[in-house]
């Protein structure tokens, strides 16, 4: 039996589970996107090859589980950013755009984007469909006009920040300028104030 680490078994299998994605997502990034094998996340953290699927069932599975870990705080960041940024819509947008490029150009998203592009079933998932579409509605909001209810404006923001931060990394882009014009271009899709 394997020894336990914690207080009780409850918080030992929690902090297990902690580590599992840990380590998954620090080979998602290392790797620039690859899903690793199971094994592999098993042999980083120590587990039995078995074990593993303790916590992770099969690859969607663990993307699913990533993409439940980080898409609340990139939420819970962007709305909190929104909310400061007070009730101007150009303002609002701004904040959106740069918390979204930051989190592309900075952390864990843009790998875990690249793989699960591998898993498309894993955008599928209801409780990932319901956590990323959480915030949308607001920011297409900044973006309806009387002819749009912003969707399309917001896809093709969230396009070109992906393929700005994408250019950053490569080495292609600078980042200042980057941003400064995906501000620009954002800004130009806000609809005309009367």
């Amino acid at each position: 039996m394997p020894k336990i680490t914690a207080a009780t078994v409850a918080e030992h299998r929690a902090h297990q589970h902690r580590a599992v994605l840990d380590a998954a997502a620090e080979l998602i990034t290392e790797s620039g996107g690859h899903i690793p094998p199971l094994a592999e996340i098993a042999a980083k953290v120590g587990l039995a090859r078995s074990s593993i699927y303790q916590y992770i069932a099969s690859s969607t599975d663990l993307i699913v589980q990533l993409l439940l870990d980080v898409i609340p705080v990139w939420n819970n960041t962007l709305a909190e950013q929104l909310a400061a940024a007070g009730d101007d819509p150009a303002k609002r947008l701004g904040v959106y755009v740069e918390g979204t490029f930051r989190l592309f150009a900075d952390g864990l998203h843009a790998p875990l984007m690249n793989a699960a592009r591998t898993v498309p079933e894993a955008f599928a998932h209801p409780r990932v469909r319901a956590e990323h579409d959480s915030l949308l509605p607001r920011v297409r909001g900044l973006l309806a006009g009387p002819d749009s209810d912003g969707a399309t404006a917001l896809i093709l923001i969230d396009a070109a920040i992906q393929r700005g931060a994408e250019l950053v990394a490569e080495g292609r882009a600078d980042r200042a300028d980057t941003l400064a014009r995906l501000q620009r271009m954002a800004a130009a899709l806000l609809p005309p104030t009367t």
